[in-house]
């Protein structure tokens, strides 16, 4: 696997480093301006109102997913090819494409929300009650298929400065928006929050976006069609998003229908781990997965990109895992209120699927810049439909603690699966120096886990501080070796 590391050049590694901190900067800030925001929701409303925010956006994202023909991917891939192959024609043609298919993914995405609002409010509530306001989601649906859109156009040309500042602005007006309305109306104010967050959003990023490629539309059918590969790409990625947000819904509903409070706890566990230290590998892709695209034909280059990408992730995460572990028993009040201090069990479980996901994640791009969303949507679809299963039995043998279990036991089915096909398809080769860094810092998650599992007081915190200076210490020892 020599040839891998040969083919590394130092800068590679800094370019990943340089966008990797714009971006990881971005999302810290996103954060700490998230956290804020769930801290008032959480104090204002509640579990409860946690747990409905879940419920609603989860169902947004499922309609949104089952209609938005996988253009948030397949438009990068396209876009992303021709920019840089400096083929300026090209680029107008398949932004225009980009903007024209989202135009009419958001009228679909509208009217299956619209026509699906009884529907969604029974499985979710087992009632008609909340018809309404699953109906008003369709204008949320509608605006986050356009907002899609340009964000890929932005993203595939590499407009990544901009890019950060519209992912600061949305966050920023989402916790000023949100927060006058709950304190007004309570619980009536969350679906109009989810409207106006929505409609600011899209605004800021098609002030940006079409700064750079002024607003065109196709006009004609047959101009329309020639969108074809796109569409036929990303018919897969629909499906595996359809699955995707299906499972997340049925796992909200089937907790919902326990308590709509342990729904709400579930959520805030799912959310700072999943959600928030996700966020991190967020930031990478945004930068990765266009230069993927491009260099996907050539299996060398390839597997250094992937093997490059695995690593930083390694680096960066692996003491940030340690830490959240260790302190979530601040955290937790810190950041919502003292009744969600069940989900710190769960929570710290949940910790380790992270290790998982900072390796799958590179590689399942892979099967995303080839194309193949055939692929994609069998490995999708394994993982929606184990998750769904380990989530209702953990839960139903060891509770809460139980879906923490769960989350962990499947990111690691996941990601041997996905590592088994890519190497057997796409002949992806990790090197041995990356799988013994993984090793070695998988290992010491697993001991922390131990840790906060039996000990309490001082030894809890210094054992905790010990840690989390050998893990950095070995992401130290990393870099070192990389950039130099």
């Amino acid at each position: 696997m020599r040839y891998i590391y040969t083919n590394m050049k130092d800068s590679s590694y800094k370019h990943i480093f340089k966008y990797t901190g714009l971006f990881g900067s971005v999302q810290a800030l996103n954060i700490l301006i998230g956290l804020v925001r769930n801290k008032v929701i959480a104090m204002i409303l509640g579990p409860v109102g946690v747990g409905l925010i879940s419920v609603y956006n989860t169902a947004a994202t499922l309609i949104q997913n089952s209609t938005n023909f996988g253009l948030q991917m397949s438009g990068v891939r396209e876009i992303s090819q021709a920019f840089d192959a400096k083929d300026e024609e090209a680029t107008n043609k398949y932004v225009s494409l980009l903007r024209s298919w989202s135009l009419f993914a958001a009228l679909l995405g509208f009217a299956v929300c619209l026509a699906m609002s009884g529907v969604l409010s029974m499985w979710a509530f087992s009632s008609f009650e909340h018809t309404l306001h699953f109906a008003l989601l369709s204008i949320v649906v509608a605006m986050a298929a356009i907002t899609g859109g340009e964000t890929a156009i932005l993203k595939a040309t590499r407009k990544l400065k901009q890019l950060a500042k519209t992912s600061v602005a949305g966050v920023f007006f989402a916790l000023v928006v949100s927060v006058p309305l709950f304190l007004r109306w309570k619980y009536d104010g969350i679906i109009p929050s989810l409207i106006i967050i929505g409609f600011i959003q899209m605004v800021i990023v098609m002030w940006y976006s079409c700064r750079y490629y002024p607003l065109h539309l196709m006009r004609k059918w047959h101009n329309l069609r020639e969108g074809k590969s796109m569409i036929t790409i990303g018919t897969a990625f629909v499906l595996a998003g359809v699955f995707g947000s299906g499972a997340e819904f049925a796992v909200r509903a089937y907790l919902s229908e326990m308590s709509v409070s342990l729904a709400g706890l579930y959520n805030a566990g799912y959310m700072i781990t999943m959600t928030y230290a996700g966020m991190v590998f967020a930031a990478m892709e945004t930068d990765y997965y266009p230069f993927l695209s491009a260099v996907c034909g050539d299996t060398v280059k390839m597997n250094g990109a992937v093997n490059r990408q695995i690593e930083v992730s390694i680096m960066i995460v692996a003491p940030m895992l340690v830490a959240l572990m260790f302190g979530l028993q601040i955290l937790i009040p810190l950041l919502f209120s003292g009744k969600f201090l069940p989900v710190i069990g769960m929570t710290q479980i949940t910790v380790i699927a992270m290790y998982f996901r900072a390796v799958n994640l590179p590689v399942a791009y892979i099967m995303l810049a080839k194309g193949d969303s055939k692929s994609y949507l069998m490995m999708e679809s394994v993982y929606d439909v184990l998750i769904v299963l380990t989530i209702i039995f953990g839960y139903n043998n060891w509770g809460l603690d139980g879906t923490g279990i769960a989350l962990a036991v499947t990111s690691f089915v996941d990601c041997m699966c996905v590592l088994g096909y890519c190497t057997w398809k796409y002949d992806l080769e990790l090197s041995e120096r990356l799988l013994k860094y993984i090793s070695v810092q998988l290992v010491l998650g697993l001991i922390s886990l131990a840790i906060v599992n039996y000990t309490a007081g001082i030894s809890y915190y210094a054992l905790g501080t010990v840690m989390l200076a050998i893990s950095a210490y070995v992401s130290y020892r990393m870099y070192k070796q990389t950039v130099k």
